[in-house]
């Protein structure tokens, strides 16, 4: 794909990192002020972390969040600083860590991108296969313009270290693919996931649809 050049200020890494889990309700607002006032920006004082991206879908107890860091490269997450942190977390996010299910945790090399800007809808599908089939589609180009999408944006799981507070709910990375589409338009947006974008996934094992609102970009 082409149409938006590598390092531009919508996505400005090569390889993103991206955070899924849900919160206990009872503790959302708490969540809510230590996630976008504090871990966010302490993660953004990492060496190789650029940029990050803020997101939540859902309603009640179902809600879930979505963020996403772009990185200078996939060392960012094996640099002294980054493992320290990990290591010795600041006490409010020694609190916060039990509020947090359904923890998932992915890093993906960008493979391609098109489009340009960021809308309010960040949809998607992610997809498990065996070699070439976790492979995105190479082109998603003319999806630009479509039920409002402004740009997309292709990757391939990379091997990760486990997060050291979550081990055994790290996503298998092995063989993983991601779509993502940034549009304006949610009442559009999942019919595209269901059929314009789906149908050109080259394995339909373990696929995985979504769509998370913008709450904030840093």
């Amino acid at each position: 794909m082409t149409g938006m050049p590598s390092g531009s200020a919508d996505w400005p890494g090569p390889v993103f990192l991206a955070i899924g889990n849900s919160v206990d309700p009872a503790m959302r607002p708490d969540y809510e002020v230590w996630h976008g006032g504090e871990h966010v920006p302490e993660r953004l004082t990492m060496p190789g972390f650029l940029a990050a991206k803020r997101y939540a879908g859902g309603r009640g107890a179902s809600a879930r969040y979505l963020t996403l860091y772009d990185l200078g490269s996939a060392e960012a997450l094996e640099t002294p600083e980054y493992l320290d942190l990990l290591a010795n977390p600041t006490p409010e996010t020694r609190r916060m860590r039990p509020a947090m299910g359904a923890f998932s945790r992915s890093v993906y090399r960008e493979t391609g991108r098109a489009g340009r800007g960021l809308g309010r809808y960040l949809a998607g599908v992610t997809w498990q296969g065996a070699g070439e089939e976790a492979v995105p589609p190479p082109s998603l180009v003319d999806l630009i313009g479509r039920s409002g999408v402004l740009s997309v944006r292709t990757g391939v799981a990379l091997a990760a270290r486990p997060h050291p507070a979550f081990p055994t709910m790290q996503d298998a990375s092995a063989a993983q693919g991601i779509a993502l589409l940034s549009g304006s338009d949610r009442e559009a947006l999942p019919a595209l996931l269901r059929g314009a974008l789906a149908s050109r996934i080259p394995s339909p094992a373990g696929l995985t649809a979504f769509i998370y609102e913008l709450i904030a970009a840093y």
